[in-house]
């Protein structure tokens, strides 16, 4: 059974997959309290359900790419649960904050988007995804070296963009081209 809070269908809005019509599984529960936390239904209400209700549900859509994220989806072995997916020919994506990659390694993408810079993982993902404000020290981001997608992704309003951080993080990434932009594109276009 999985702890579901809702099931949507929309376009995704960040990093590498940017704009593919997906399916998307929010979890409940995080291990964290991000002051910048732009979807609070992880902490509200939710259902368990099996895998063939959750099937049922995503089917009605025409899309196989399938995005699980929360909260944070690695609270739970999901593994068993990607298999079931790959069974039904759905490409499977999740977004974590990497509390614990083991339990989504059967993934097809692993976009990791730690919370603590000083310790960043080095493997088990694909890409990262950091959120950053103009107060931030990136000094650690600098440092930290790595061949995978590298974004850094503004800190915006809870659904609105925020231009100041935009404008600030197109700064960085202009100065520091490891870098990609990722600016939550859904929040522009008025999507969840």
């Amino acid at each position: 059974m999985l702890k579901v809070t809702t099931i949507f269908y929309s376009v995704q809005g960040e990093a590498t997959h940017t704009g593919i019509p997906s399916i998307f599984i929010r979890l409940h529960g995080c291990n964290l309290d991000c002051s910048f936390c732009d979807d609070l239904l992880h902490k509200e209400d939710y259902t368990n359900v099996s895998y063939e209700q959750v099937l049922e549900e995503i089917k009605a859509y025409p899309s196989n790419q399938v995005i699980i994220t929360g909260g944070e989806p690695t609270l739970n072995d999901l593994n068993p649960f990607i298999d079931y997916l790959h069974e039904h020919r759905y490409h499977v994506s999740i977004e974590t904050n990497g509390f614990n990659l083991e339990y989504v390694a059967k993934a097809d993408w692993i976009t990791y988007s730690p919370k603590d810079w000083s310790k960043i993982l080095t493997q088990g993902y694909n890409e990262l995804k950091v959120v950053v404000n103009k107060n931030s020290d990136i000094s650690n981001l600098i440092a930290f070296q790595t061949d995978k997608p590298f974004f850094i992704q503004p800190e915006n309003y809870f659904d609105t963009p925020n231009m100041d951080n935009i404008k600030h993080c197109i700064e960085l990434v202009k100065q520091h081209p490891k870098f990609r932009l990722g600016i939550q594109t859904h929040k522009f276009l008025g999507v969840p």
